[in-house]
C-alpha cells in the first residue's frame, strides 16, 4: 500500500520543543467545576490480537510456561550475562501474559526474545506494532529494545531504541542515527512514558528504502526516512546511497552500550504488510 501522508517537515522553535518534551507522559489536571473523566476501556484479547493476513500476532496467551516458547527463541549473542527474558502473569495489556525483559546496563548483559519473518509477506513494505512499558526512562546513552536482522546489509541489525532520551533508529553497520544526534535532531523524536503502555508502530519499504514510525497513533516527524535528506533528520542516515533493507527477523528486548538497566514489557506484537493499527 503507498506510504501513510505525513504532514510537511518543520523545524520548531527551542521554546516549543523544550515545552513538548517536558510535557510528554504529563497526566491533565481537571478543574474544580470539571466532571472526572471515565477511565479508558481496557483493550479485549480479541482486539489486542488481530491478525495481518499476510503476517502474524502475538499476545503471549498461548505460552505455557515461564520461558518463551513457540516461534520464539530467547538469546544473548556474542556473550551473555544479567539480562534476563520470561513470559509474565503479573504485568498484562491484554489478557493475562506479556513478554518481560530485565536487561542490564553494559552489552553483555543484553537479552532478545525473536522471532524469524519465514511467514510474513515481505515483498513489500514490512509493518510492525507492538506494545511496550519501560519501567526508566529512555537513557543518555544509546540503547537498543528492539531489532531486525538485515539480510542486505550482511546481516547487521536495524535497531530502534534511545539516545540522549528519546527514541531512535540506528543502523548497526555504520552506526548512522535517525534522527540525527544534535538537539535540534533529538528534538524531532520524543521520549517514551514510564509505567504505562505505548504503541510503537513502524514501516519500512525495502524497495525505496523507507521508514517510517508512530507512538500511539501519532507519526514522529524524526523518526522518518524519505529519501530527500532533511537536515537534523535523515541526513546522515542518507549519505550511504543505496539503503534497501531486506528484514528477515524481529527481537525484542534490551541491549545497553553504556551502564543502563531496564525492565520492560512486550504485549500485543503483529508483523504484517499493511498497518495493523494500535
Amino acid at each position: 500500500m503507498p506510504p501513510t501522508p505525513r504532514p510537511p517537515r518543520r523545524r520548531p522553535a527551542a521554546a516549543l520543543v523544550l515545552a513538548a518534551l517536558a510535557s510528554v507522559g504529563a497526566a491533565g489536571v481537571p478543574t474544580a467545576a470539571a466532571a472526572p473523566a471515565a477511565p479508558p476501556s481496557a483493550p479485549t484479547a480479541s482486539a489486542a490480537a488481530q491478525c495481518p493476513p499476510d503476517g502474524f500476532c502475538e499476545d503471549f496467551e498461548d505460552q505455557d510456561g515461564p520461558q518463551p516458547s513457540g516461534r520464539w527463541t530467547a538469546g544473548a549473542p556474542n556473550c551473555s550475562g544479567t539480562g534476563t527474558a520470561r513470559v509474565d502473569t503479573a504485568v498484562a495489556r491484554s489478557g493475562g501474559r506479556s513478554l518481560r525483559i530485565d536487561g542490564g546496563g553494559g552489552y553483555c548483559n543484553h537479552v532478545f526474545v525473536g522471532t524469524p519473518l519465514d511467514d510474513v509477506d515481505t515483498s513489500g513494505a514490512l509493518w510492525g506494532r507492538f506494545h511496550v512499558r519501560h519501567t526508566t526512562p529512555l537513557p543518555a546513552a544509546h540503547v537498543t529494545f528492539a531489532a531486525l536482522r538485515d539480510a542486505a546489509d550482511g546481516g547487521k541489525d536495524l535497531r530502534m531504541g534511545g539516545q540522549n532520551g528519546a527514541l531512535q533508529w540506528n543502523r548497526e553497520s555504520d552506526d548512522a542515527t535517525l534522527p540525527e544526534q544534535s538537539p535540534n535532531g533529538v528534538a524531532m523524536s520524543r521520549p517514551l512514558p514510564t509505567g504505562t503502555w505505548t504503541c510503537v508502530e513502524f514501516r519500512v519499504d525495502g524497495a525505496a528504502g523507507h521508514l517510517e514510525t508512530w507512538v500511539d497513533g501519532r507519526a514522529v516527524e524524526g523518526l522518518a526516512v524519505d529519501g530527500t535528506p532533511t537536515h537534523d533528520i535523515d541526513g546522515q542516515w542518507l549519505r550511504r546511497a543505496g539503503w534497501r533493507p531486506s528484514l528477515t527477523d524481529l527481537r525484542l528486548g534490551w541491549e545497553s552500550y553504556g551502564g543502563d538497566a531496564d525492565t520492560l514489557w512486550f504485549d500485543d506484537v503483529a508483523v504484517g504488510g499493511s498497518r495493523i493499527g494500535c
